[in-house]
């Protein structure tokens, strides 16, 4: 069983189909099937029933997807704390950063931050922009990422318990 094995099932389970999932994913039918019907023979059970109205779970299934999204995740955090503990080293700042909420101050600032500190490197780590995550971001800066760019108003701050200096800095970058 590899991540992208498991990736793929979970996108078949939440998108109700094979050809569906195929589609989100950009690749064909055919591979999707293949994977799934890999995984099955690895695991030994089938996790579909297939019919003729469509694709339904099997107990197995059900189990398997239940824990598949926190073995995805896991293993992605795994992969973030090996390259963390390859850089520790170095003077990295890991700025979180989306594609609804882009590093562009970041990278305006950038060359002003690299006159005064020459030693100092970006990492950007990309991350899914929902409640949730940013939620969970905020909460754990320092562990996988340093800084988050985007949009912040005065109620995400408070509840992250940010000082008054950095919602001061906040409100002047938004200028």
């Amino acid at each position: 069983m590899n991540t992208a094995q498991l990736e793929t099932f979970v996108r078949v389970v939440e998108a109700g189909s094979f050809n569906k999932a195929s589609e989100e994913m950009f690749i064909t039918s055919t591979a999707v099937i293949k994977q799934v019907n890999q995984l099955e023979t690895e695991l030994g059970a089938p996790l579909f029933e297939r019919t003729h109205r469509g694709l339904t779970l099997t107990p197995a299934g059900n189990s398997l997807y239940k824990d598949s999204k926190y073995i995805i995740e896991y293993m992605r955090e795994t992969v973030l704390r090996a390259r963390r503990a390859m850089s520790e080293s170095e003077n990295v700042i890991r700025i979180g950063t989306s594609p609804m909420t882009p590093a562009q101050i970041l990278t305006d600032l950038w060359p002003r931050i690299h006159e005064h500190c020459p030693d100092i490197h970006f990492q950007l780590i990309p991350f899914e922009n929902t409640p949730e995550n940013a939620r969970g971001i905020l909460a754990n800066l320092g562990r996988n990422i340093d800084i988050v760019t985007g949009i912040f108003d005065d109620t995400l701050l408070d509840l992250r318990k940010c000082s008054c200096t950095v919602k001061k800095q906040v409100t002047e970058n938004k200028r």
